[in-house]
């Protein structure tokens, strides 16, 4: 059976939604209630608004709790939490349409056919929840439930949690706060990070590897979804070279170096993974310039730690390439990756996005990014890693042997 808990660091959330004055977060948004709850609702995820929510209480004490249909909870066979712990679910029953809870459904065995030895144990998990926290007709019920002991401010994701909550009048955006939580990882998360950032940087090193001069930038595209999939993940993209040289024929020539970045997520949690690719024999202006990237990405890499600003990165990359003698631009950018490539909190709580200076703290997960900005006739680079920011410094979450690959 499958046993739920928050991914979110409920100790950070409780700091946030502290500084904030909010009482409690009141999501709807898929991406929302899974870091929330561990719940995938796939109700919402096919377009039905309202159809799941994820009440976080401000207290860490407090248990999270989810509203989702009774059908699915047992049709997705999930175990019925432990009275005190992470999690609690309210469930309703009644099919859209109808007044007032309904008796639970459950599917019935076939006629003529042997009944599902485990069935019983899937509803029984159903009933223990219906028989400890009661029978609702519909989400918007069960959600009134929920908050009806919370007072102060709601922190929402949607416009629709107002509407169904029209009493209350003390709300305010969720995703400035969710932004700011999701910078510092839980265990959970971390390890789901862990997982994400291997399996992106292998699936792009197996799709790389697998081509050879006069394959497609397409090809090596559809290599690399294939290659997520093998290992369980779902592919985002894959970047790469200029989109010129992509319109001008789509062939991968011998002779060409060309950068890739590679994005794809497993259990919703993202690996970011960027490199140069050689084509043959390097020209030498490219090689100085993939000697470069790496310069700042080693510097980097032995600076990382708490205290640190976005800002110091850039700072600390740039000043490397310098002393090295190199005279080439490069970013030396940091950002957060997590549920999303990009998943930090916006310059002043903004609701649109505006690049901030964040305070490096403990278990960031931060993408070091350093492509380097020339152009060349004989291609482009890019140097792309993912970190675990530790008590005293960093740990790279992807295989750093190369700072670029050879086909």
């Amino acid at each position: 059976m499958t046993d739920l808990q928050p991914l979110m660091n409920r100790a950070v959330a409780q700091r946030v939604m502290a500084a904030h004055g909010v009482a409690a977060l009141v999501l709807t948004d898929t991406t929302n209630i899974y870091q929330a709850t561990g719940y995938w609702p796939q109700g919402v995820a096919m377009g039905q608004a309202g159809a799941a929510f994820a009440i976080v209480p401000a207290s860490a004490d407090a248990p999270v709790t989810l509203i989702t249909s009774q059908f699915l909870h047992y049709l997705h066979d999930i175990e019925a939490p432990q009275p005190g712990g992470p999690l609690d679910i309210l469930l309703y029953t009644a099919p859209d349409g109808l007044e007032g809870a309904t008796p639970p459904i459950f599917l019935p065995h076939a006629s003529g056919g042997r009944p599902d030895p485990m069935d019983h144990l899937t509803q029984g998990t159903t009933l223990e929840v219906l028989e400890r926290n009661g029978t609702f007709p519909n989400a918007a019920a069960a959600l009134k439930q929920a908050v009806a002991e919370i007072s102060g401010t709601l922190a929402s994701d949607a416009a629709l949690v107002a509407g169904i909550l029209a009493d209350r009048t003390a709300f305010c955006p969720a995703q400035p706060l969710l932004r700011r939580i999701r910078m510092i990882k839980s265990p959970l998360e971390i390890g789901l990070m862990r997982h994400a950032a291997r399996n992106n940087a292998q699936a792009a090193r197996a799709a790389i590897l697998s081509m050879h001069a006069g394959d497609t930038y397409q090809d090596m595209a559809r290599a690399f979804f294939a290659e997520t999939g093998r290992r369980g993940g779902v592919p985002l993209f894959l970047s790469t070279d200029s989109t010129t040289m992509r319109k001008r024929d789509g062939v991968i020539h011998d002779g060409r170096s060309f950068q890739i970045d590679a994005v794809s997520s497993y259990a919703g949690y993202h690996g970011d993974y960027g490199r140069t690719v050689f084509v043959g024999e390097p020209d030498p202006i490219i090689m100085r310039m993939v000697n470069a990237a790496a310069c700042a990405n080693e510097a980097i890499a032995a600076a990382l730690r708490p205290g640190l600003m976005y800002s110091d990165v850039r700072r600390i990359g740039q000043e490397a390439v310098a002393r090295a003698g190199y005279d080439i631009a490069i970013p030396c950018a940091a950002h957060s990756v997590g549920l999303f490539h990009t998943d930090e909190a916006y310059d002043g709580d903004s609701l649109h996005f505006k690049k901030a200076d964040h305070l490096i703290e403990k278990d960031m997960v931060l993408s070091i990014d350093c492509p380097v900005l020339h152009l060349d006739a004989a291609g482009n680079v890019h140097l792309e890693d993912l970190w675990l920011i530790t008590e005293n410094g960093c740990e790279a979450l992807n295989d750093r042997d190369e700072p670029f690959l050879r086909i």
